[in-house]
């Protein structure tokens, strides 16, 4: 299945359409995390000039920016991973719904997932990921 998935043009559309979709919220985060270096560098290069209460302020700054990086981007990437989920789940169903129509067209009595079985003859195996992916690049 894995060959399956790399080979088709569904998967390049979709990391595509994710891009674009998240494209925005991703450069919010970007932003905030170059802020926060920006920040933790000036701590570090300033912090011997500053005053205790300067060095607090600045440090609280610092966690403030942290805490609220991690409050915006793991929701992000939660929605990201949920909306990856979605769209694998489409791809797959259009897999496994080509795979059982190219296995009754050709008369197979049986279709393995050549990743999970540990053995089997190559001689006496038909592989179908070729048909699989050109039938499923069509649609």
């Amino acid at each position: 299945m894995q060959e399956i998935y790399k080979q088709i043009p569904q998967m390049a559309k979709i990391e595509q359409s994710l891009q674009t979709e998240f494209a925005e919220r991703r450069q919010e985060l970007e932003k905030l995390q170059g802020d926060i270096r920006f920040e933790a560098e000036k701590f570090k290069r300033e912090s011997t000039t500053m005053s205790q209460a300067q060095k607090d302020k600045l440090r609280d700054k610092i966690q403030g920016m942290q805490k609220n990086l991690a409050e915006v981007g793991r929701p992000l990437e939660q929605e990201i991973k949920a909306r990856q989920n979605q769209e694998l789940a489409k791809v797959q169903g259009l897999i496994i719904k080509t795979i059982e129509d190219i296995a009754k067209d050709g008369d197979f009595d049986e279709v393995k997932v050549k990743d999970t079985t540990i053995y089997f003859n190559p001689k006496k195996v038909t592989d179908l990921s070729n048909k699989v992916v050109a039938a499923v690049s069509k649609k």
